[in-house]
């Protein structure tokens, strides 16, 4: 009998908090309330330049005229008018405000032969448009705000004339490749 009575008793203290729980989860439904949550998100500005023939930014352009045997890395031939293809700089940005390119030369935007001192000046294009020159350096000034991965942009040097007296043999230049909020 005691287990008869056990078991009833058992079975009771279940049903009332079943019970009890079940008109919790009622009144809670029935008295419905809305909360305002507002979220803030910081985006950091992002804003760097890589550019893939350059190590850390800095890349030596090498061009020759004539013949140069026994070079180990002699360039490109340096023809008039003629338009070299250095690689391409890919941007990445997410500023509202403007930021600019700047390039420094070692040699204020020619190609030198480091025998004769003979200098042959150059263009830089970056994304087929003329960086301005100012001194020793290339600058562009952009706006453009980017996707995330970026966007690439190629780079190229492009010769005028080239002066008739210009040596034969080698001629470099070293940039520097930095960007920067304006």
């Amino acid at each position: 009998m005691r287990g008869i009575l056990r078991s009833i008793a058992k079975t009771l203290l279940v049903l009332v908090l079943v019970t009890g729980a079940l008109s919790s989860v009622f009144a809670q439904t029935s008295n419905k309330t809305s909360a305002t949550i507002q979220l803030a998100v910081y985006v950091p500005p992002i804003l760097t330049l890589s550019v893939n023939f350059a190590s850390g930014g800095v890349t030596q352009i090498t061009g020759h005229i004539g013949n140069t045997p026994g070079t180990y890395n002699n360039g490109f031939e340096l023809r008039p008018n003629s338009i070299f293809t250095l690689g391409a700089a890919r941007i990445v940005s997410n500023l509202t405000s403007s930021y600019s390119i700047v390039i420094q030369s070692m040699n204020s935007g020619t190609l030198k032969n480091q025998d004769s001192g003979s200098e042959i000046a150059y263009d830089l294009l970056i994304g087929g448009i003329p960086a301005a020159r100012y001194g020793d350096a290339f600058r562009v000034v952009s706006s453009i705000k980017t996707p995330r991965d970026g966007i690439e942009f190629p780079v190229s040097i492009a010769l005028g004339n080239i002066p008739p007296n210009a040596s034969s043999g080698l001629y470099a230049d070293n940039l520097l490749f930095n960007i920067m909020a304006n």
